[in-house]
């Protein structure tokens, strides 16, 4: 492996640490990058570049213009990401991609045992056993591992879990496999002590979405069937979904939805930046939150029409990226891996906003720029 390929891997690890000391490090990843002359020719060659910087620099004039500094730091953060893409796809090769999703596997084994340490620090504060898992509805009173909230954690969670399909297929020492299935139904544990019931809702698509592009389709019918099955079973017994009863939460979020669309309404080119909710709402005395708890809705919100253009743009160009390897049919299960996780974020989006943190934004980058490796020179 050569010193790129290195620091792919180094800057993989970053992302199982907290968030400060994640966006110093690939930082650091990008000064050493940049002192070698690797980034600027990284940069010409990224796919959609110029929607993607321009979309970044519309936000700082905007976020400069209405004095939203927490906005502003957001912006920096994709530039992090946005930069930390391009030097991605310049150094990754296939064999260190394989490597990378393996190492992410077994971070998140760390990452659930430190889950389950604060699920036990948790329940004894508040006079329970760790056996009776109890899961309590204050954000406060849920596990995070290092991310900064559940929510942030349990899709990570769903990430890892795709990655254990993925592995599992490209993987053909059958110890590895078991030890794929068994990372995952792990990941799946501590994923239901997190509490996190939107990232319950991916599974029901994930498996057959994966499995579909891998062409297995006996697999598939069963699939579905089983999804049926476990949907069904939900529905005659809600509480085996945790926190299934507890209904404020959505109250709190038609209130916040509602105090979006005043500000869409009166800012709707080019909204205030990132984080503009968190600043808008004390205005019009709205419900508290750091974001509008969806991303279709925060998406026009923060960056208006003509912002959210600029991400469709970029986003489309990507896809056609994503599409024409497909079609050159290199490594269906990548694809399988890339469209789980496409759903993975839009069913998310519903309900929360979880990409505006360095972990799960840059993992997922970086997963959706993968195809790179299969472009044709």
């Amino acid at each position: 492996m050569n010193l790129d390929e290195k620091m792919l891997l180094l800057a993989t690890c970053f992302l199982f640490l907290p968030y400060q000391i994640a966006s110093v490090g690939i930082a650091c990843i990008l000064v050493q990058a940049f002192c070698r002359h690797k980034l600027v020719d990284a940069i010409k060659n990224q796919t959609g570049a110029i929607f993607l910087y321009s979309f970044i620099g519309l936000e700082f004039i905007v976020t400069i213009l209405h004095l939203n500094w927490n906005g502003f730091g957001n912006t920096w953060l994709f530039v992090l990401v946005g930069l930390y893409g391009a030097y991605y796809r310049k150094s990754i090769t296939k064999n260190t991609f394989e490597k990378m999703c393996d190492l992410i596997i077994i971070l998140s084994i760390f990452a659930a045992i430190y889950g389950l340490y604060q699920f036990n620090q948790i329940s004894v504060a508040n006079g329970r056993t760790f056996l009776e898992f109890h899961i309590f509805n204050s954000p406060k009173r849920r596990i995070t591992s290092t991310f900064m909230n559940a929510n942030i954690y349990a899709m990570v969670i769903d990430f890892v879990c795709v990655m254990c399909m993925y592995r599992f297929v490209k993987n053909d020492n059958i110890l590895c496999k078991i030890g794929y299935v068994i990372v995952a139904l792990f990941n799946f544990f501590v994923l239901y002590l997190t509490g996190s019931r939107t990232a319950l809702l991916p599974f029901a698509l994930i498996f057959p979405i994966f499995l579909y592009c891998v062409r297995w389709k006996k697999l598939f019918l069963t699939s579905i069937v089983l999804e049926l099955c476990v949907c069904g079973l939900v529905f005659l017994k809600p509480t085996l979904i945790p926190r299934m009863s507890d209904m404020s939460t959505f109250a709190s979020r038609i209130k916040i939805w509602k105090t979006a669309f005043i500000c869409i309404s009166m800012y709707p080119l080019f909204g205030w930046g990132p984080q503009t909710y968190k600043k808008f709402y004390p205005l019009v005395h709205g419900h508290k939150a750091p974001h509008a708890h969806n991303i279709y809705i925060d998406s026009i919100l923060s960056y208006g029409v003509i912002g959210t253009i600029l991400v469709l743009c970029y986003t489309f160009v990507l896809n056609k990226e994503i599409f024409t390897s497909n079609t050159r049919k290199e490594n269906p299960a990548l694809f399988g891996m890339m469209m789980c996780f496409i759903a993975i974020v839009l069913i998310y989006g519903l309900l929360d906003c979880t990409l505006n943190i360095v972990a799960t934004g840059t993992l997922c980058f970086i997963i959706l720029n993968s195809a790179c490796m299969y472009k044709e020179k």
